[in-house]
């Protein structure tokens, strides 16, 4: 997992590792968090379309603000946590993302971020059905409007996020990297 710090963020974690408690508003629009090489398996023998490969990972979310107490840390800060696009680039075992029929991003504080439980919510990042006829290339890009909401999943320190893509998948395993765009404001 990248992550590439916006140059407040890290005047503010400056700021206080030398115990200074300044008054500090950070506005940063566009951070990038990306999850490089994620691992989708190769679709069984016979596959037909509308098959789906699941790719999943872990994001610690303790670097931005998350405690497992939503009460404490500089989470109850953050006043604006946004998903404002969300880019798949092709890596291993693709050239395209051509056999794609469908992709959703979900992203929940349980594995698996598919189903939601009491006191768990599921958000849903993106719903993207491919437009017939339309050529895929190798990336994928896909703004988000509105911006997706992500503080009502972003109070644990891990983040589960799942993306499954369904089509005529390859007959191959084969990766992604999944670059996610924030948007957040916090003051403290």
């Amino acid at each position: 997992m990248i992550i590439q710090p916006h140059p407040a963020l890290t005047a503010f974690a400056g700021a206080l590792a030398f115990g200074c408690t300044p008054l500090v508003e950070i506005d940063a629009p566009d951070i990038e968090i990306t999850q490089p090489n994620l691992q989708f398996p190769a679709a069984p023998a016979g596959a037909v379309a509308g098959t789906q490969a699941i790719g999943s990972f872990k994001l610690s979310t303790a670097k931005l603000g998350a405690t497992n107490n939503p009460d404490a840390g500089t989470l109850k800060h953050i006043e604006r946590l946004l998903i404002t696009q969300v880019v798949l680039r092709a890596n291993t075992g693709i050239e395209d993302f051509s056999f794609l029929d469908q992709l959703t991003v979900n992203a929940a504080n349980v594995a698996l971020a598919t189903e939601s439980s009491p006191g768990r919510p599921v958000v849903q990042i993106v719903d993207y059905e491919a437009p017939y006829g339309v050529p895929i290339g190798a990336v994928l890009s896909l703004p988000l409007s509105p911006p997706v909401d992500m503080l009502p999943v972003w109070g644990r320190t891990s983040l589960y996020l799942t993306v499954t893509a369904t089509g005529n998948l390859p007959k191959v395993a084969w990766s992604a990297d999944v670059v996610f765009s924030l948007s957040l404001k916090m003051t403290q």
